[in-house]
């Protein structure tokens, strides 16, 4: 029914990879394509945004020696918490700023904030992205107004009705 409904922010959840070129023809994993409809993939939160550099060095070193296969779960366990995993209890707290994201993309046309502190951060580190929707987990001031504007009783031109496919 949704589909058959103009005006909608439509969204979809997908546990699949994809990935963008840039300019230089080399592909970024993405947790999130905003659009007409905008995606969001589980998968992409998890390896999108970067792991803390020393995790990266330890699985290069690893890798060389050709035992990544076997240090692999212990490097996850001494970096636990300081990045978001497959099965991690984190992740509907995180998915939760990929669709107000998604919803500020459709309303504004602005998915980000330059912020940290703000619920819109456009995390490109793992650590960021956990302080920004799970330590923080609330938006700045200037879109906290912009929320409270559309819910303002007050009809406005942009205003629009959400359903979530």
């Amino acid at each position: 029914m949704a589909e058959k409904i103009k005006d909608a922010c439509h969204i979809i959840l997908s546990p699949k990879i994809f990935a963008t070129l840039d300019e230089n023809k080399r592909l970024h994993i993405r947790a999130a394509i905003f659009g007409f409809p905008s995606v969001i993939s589980t998968s992409g939160i998890v390896e999108g945004p970067a792991k803390p550099k020393d995790y990266y060095i330890y699985k290069q070193k690893y890798t060389q020696l050709g035992i990544w296969n076997i240090e692999e779960a212990k490097l996850k366990r001494k970096f636990k918490g300081r990045f978001i995993d497959y099965e991690d209890k984190r992740m509907n707290e995180v998915l939760k700023g990929y669709i107000a994201q998604a919803l500020f993309f459709y309303i504004t046309g602005e998915p980000f904030c330059n912020k940290k502190d703000c619920r819109l951060f456009n995390a490109h580190w793992q650590e960021d992205l956990i302080y920004s929707q799970i330590k923080r987990g609330r938006f700045c001031r200037s879109h906290k107004a912009i929320l409270k504007k559309i819910n303002s009783p007050k009809p406005r031109l942009w205003r629009k009705r959400f359903y979530l496919t």
